[in-house]
C-alpha cells in the first residue's frame, strides 16, 4: 500500500469527500484516491462524480499550462535596453519539435549573451538526448509519439530550472530574438532526414 494510500485511508468519509469535492486544491493522485477508497467503503456518490472530476482535472491542467506560458509570455517587452534572447516559448517548440540537444543551443546562446557559460547547457542537451534516444529504443510505450514528447517535456523543464533560472533569471525582461536562424538550421539538417525516412517507409 502506497504512504499516500495509508494516510487517505485513515480519513473520515466526510475528509475524503472534501477532497473530491476541492479538486483544485489537491493533487491529482490524492483527488484518485480518495475517491477509489470512498468507492471501495460503499460511499453513496452522485452518479456523475468520476465525470465531474475527470472534467475538473483535465480543466486544472490547461489553466496550469496557460499560466506558464501567460508568464512567459509577460517577460518579453520591446523595450530596446533590454537583451535579446531566444523566448521560452520558441525554445519549448524547437525542442519539441527538433529535440533537446537542438533547443539546448538556443538557450546556450541566451546564456553565452548573458555572460554565462552556454557549453553546459549543450553538453546537456547532448547527454540527455542521446540517454532519452537509448532508453525509447529499449521501452515499447505503445503510445505512438506521446512518448517522445514526455520526454522532450521533462527535457526543457529540467534545462529551464537548471539553466534559465541560474543564468538569465526568472523574471528578467528581455526582447524576443527573431528565430529565422533556428529555424533555417533546422530545416536544412532535419528536411533530408524527413525525405529519407519517408522514402524508405513507402
Amino acid at each position: 500500500m502506497s504512504v499516500l494510500k495509508t494516510k487517505l485511508n485513515a480519513k473520515t468519509d466526510a475528509q475524503l469527500v472534501y477532497y473530491i469535492d476541492h479538486v483544485g486544491r489537491h493533487t491529482e493522485d490524492a483527488v484518485r484516491c480518495a475517491f477509489n477508497i470512498l468507492q471501495d467503503r460503499n460511499v453513496e456518490l452522485p452518479v456523475d462524480t468520476l465525470e465531474r472530476i475527470e472534467k475538473e482535472l483535465v480543466l486544472q491542467k490547461e489553466n496550469k499550462k496557460k499560466e506558464t506560458i501567460h508568464h512567459w509570455r509577460s517577460n518579453v517587452v520591446e523595450d530596446p535596453e533590454a537583451p535579446e534572447y531566444y523566448s521560452q516559448s520558441a525554445i519549448y517548440v524547437f525542442s519539441i519539435l527538433f529535440s533537446v540537444f537542438f533547443g539546448s543551443f538556443m538557450l546556450a546562446s541566451n546564456c553565452n549573451f548573458a555572460g554565462r557559460k552556454g557549453w553546459q547547457v549543450i553538453i546537456f542537451g547532448f547527454l540527455y538526448t542521446a540517454i532519452a534516444l537509448i532508453v525509447l529504443s529499449y521501452i515499447d510505450f505503445n503510445i505512438g509519439l506521446i512518448g517522445p514528447f514526455v520526454v522532450n517535456s521533462l527535457g526543457i523543464w529540467i534545462m529551464y530550472e537548471a539553466f534559465w533560472k541560474r543564468d538569465i533569471g526568472v523574471e528578467k525582461k528581455y526582447r524576443a530574438k527573431p528565430i529565422w536562424k533556428p529555424l533555417i538550421i533546422a530545416a536544412v539538417i532535419f528536411t533530408p532526414i524527413f525525405y529519407f525516412i519517408i522514402k524508405i517507409t513507402h
